[in-house]
Formats: C-alpha cells, sequence, structure tokens
C-alpha cells in the first residue's frame, strides 16, 4: 500500500509519498494555487493524487490530509482558516471534494495533528503511550496520541495549546485568535517577535538591537544568533519563551498526565536557549508525580507533517 500525505498550508502545499516501510518515495513542494479559487486548488491537490495512483497502478493507496484550522475530522471538513487566501473556505469539504476527483476518501485532520501522529512514529517510534506534541511557529499548535492512537476529541479541535489561556484575558497581549492571554500570544513568532521590539527600545547599545537595526528581514533566527554572541538581551528573550512554554505544557501535564512531551515547528530550532526555562518551570510544581518520569524532546524535521498525514493514512488503512 502506498500513503500521500498533504500538508495545505497558506504559501506552500506539499506531497510526500510513502511505503508502508515508511520509506519515503517522493516528495513535491508547490505554491498554493489561489487563481482559480479553492475547487481549482482542489483539483490541484487531486491531480497529484491520480498521477501517483496511475505509478503505483497495483496498490491501493491511502491519502492524509491536514489542514490549517478548525477542522472536522469525522465528516473532512475545515470550518475555519483565517491564513488561506480562499474567499470560500469556510466549511470546506474537503474529504467529499476530494474523494468526487480521486475515488479515495481522505482522511483529513488538523494538520498539527497530522504532526503529532509523524512525531509519534517518526521521531518516537511509537515509544510513549501518551505523548503531547506541541508545534511552535507562527502560530502553536498540538497534538495528542492517547493510548498509542491518535486522540482528536469530540469536534476534532484536541491538542490546542496554542489558545489555552496563561495570562488574564483582559489585559494580556492580543493573539491572532481575537483573544488575549493565550500561549501562543507569548511563544509564537508574533508574540516573541513583539517583545524583541520591546527589548530593543529598552536596550539600543544591545547586540540584539544592532543586529535587528541592520537586518533588513527580520526573521526570529536572529535571536538565536545574538544569544550565540551572549547578548544578554537575547537570552533573556529566551530565558523568557521558556518560561511561558514552561508554564503551558505544566498545565497540559498536570491535566492529561502524559508520559512524553515533544517540540517541533520553526521556533523549536532554538530549544539550546529556552528548553532550561521549561525544564525549570516543570521541576517546581507543586504536584511533582507527573512531572518525574516526564520526557521532553525536540523534532526538528521540516517534513513532519506530510509525512504524519501519509503514515496516519497508512494507519488508518490497515485497520
Amino acid at each position: 500500500m502506498i500513503g500521500i500525505g498533504v500538508d495545505i498550508g497558506g504559501t506552500f502545499v506539499k506531497f510526500y509519498v510513502i511505503n508502508e516501510r515508511g520509506e519515503l518515495l517522493h516528495k513535491e513542494k508547490t505554491e498554493t494555487d489561489y487563481a482559480h479559487g479553492s475547487d481549482g486548488f482542489l483539483h490541484q491537490v487531486a491531480a497529484f493524487i491520480n498521477q501517483i495512483q496511475a505509478r503505483y497502478p497495483d496498490q491501493a493507496v491511502a491519502v492524509g490530509v491536514g489542514a490549517p484550522g478548525d477542522v472536522d475530522n469525522q465528516r473532512g471538513i475545515l470550518r475555519f482558516n483565517p491564513n488561506l487566501k480562499f474567499t470560500d473556505v469556510d466549511d470546506w469539504p474537503l474529504a467529499d471534494r476530494l474523494q468526487e476527483l480521486t475515488q479515495i476518501r481522505p482522511y483529513v485532520a488538523n494538520d498539527a495533528t497530522m504532526a503529532a501522529w509523524g512525531v509519534y512514529e517518526r521521531a518516537l517510534h511509537r515509544q510513549g503511550t501518551n505523548v503531547l506534541v506541541v508545534t511552535l511557529g507562527t502560530g502553536v499548535g498540538g497534538g495528542l496520541i492517547i493510548n498509542r492512537e491518535l486522540y482528536q476529541g469530540s469536534n476534532g479541535t484536541a491538542g490546542e495549546i496554542g489558545h489555552t489561556k496563561i495570562a488574564c484575558t483582559k489585559t494580556g497581549p492580543l493573539c491572532g485568535c481575537g483573544a488575549r492571554g493565550c500561549l501562543e500570544a507569548f511563544v509564537g513568532t508574533i508574540g516573541i517577535r513583539r517583545r524583541v521590539w520591546e527589548a530593543v527600545q529598552a536596550h539600543p547599545q544591545s547586540v540584539l538591537a544592532h543586529m535587528v537595526q541592520t537586518e533588513k528581514n527580520f526573521k526570529i533566527e536572529l535571536v538565536s544568533r545574538a544569544a550565540q554572541k551572549s547578548c544578554p538581551v537575547a537570552l533573556q528573550i529566551w530565558k523568557d519563551t521558556g518560561f511561558y512554554l514552561g508554564v503551558g505544557i505544566a498545565n497540559w501535564v498536570l491535566v492529561l498526565d502524559v508520559d512524553t512531551v515533544v517540540l517541533t515547528g520553526g521556533v523549536s530550532g532554538a530549544a539550546p536557549y529556552f528548553l532550561p526555562a521549561v525544564q525549570e518551570v516543570l521541576r517546581h510544581q507543586q504536584i511533582p508525580t507527573p512531572f518525574k518520569n516526564l520526557k521532553l524532546a525536540v523534532s526538528q524535521d521540516p517534513n513532519i507533517g506530510g509525512v504524519g498525514a501519509a503514515l496516519y493514512a497508512l494507519h488508518q488503512a490497515a485497520k
């Protein structure tokens, strides 16, 4: 059997083809096509799936789709996403339409959820019974493995760690979702960038301030480069990031009693700078039992979302 993973993003759509042994047979990345509307985009996705079916005519094909936003995993519908620039994607029937175009019913889930399965299979090799995966990027998402199965909740929204609250919902920083006090507003790239600007204004002579002023395009990795130069301002930004992330993770560990937490996504590349602060928060919890044997790991595989979608499709089809 062949598994196809589709990772839908606001800028790019990525495709991955994997066999039952977990070997990557093919991958492809193309710009998300907005020119022909949402249905034109689905024709683009379906064309790739049909191409793979034709390439492997003697193999059954399973398809997994990771979509950003609020996904109804039971019906395969993208209920809402603010980052896709289509004008008609509220209650977007991804599964039904792709089935019409390919004759395959895809497994559709939130992209962070698919990434969680990819981490579970690829990074952990299914070691761990209850796992929380946190995706750190512009947004902060998450996925859950409970009793060795992907857990998506009653509505397909389980794992939204980024929108749990760690600060006052009236006075805390504004999150992209429109609420205040969300974890994402502190440890997503937008939140980190906000604290960088505040630090640069407060410390205009710092190494970080100099780098921000001389770089044409600000990227979060610049903070890590400044930290590499032992800039105390940059190091404090990462320490604060680790503290906030630790608070968010601790809340979930207390509720779910998971045995493993894995960090992934672009911001996880700075883990050497913020992970000690995360561990410090977890070490000083007043109810220590769920934290005593907790494993904390980092996975930086940039393909993990699409690979996870393909692996999850194979996993489901084999049942």
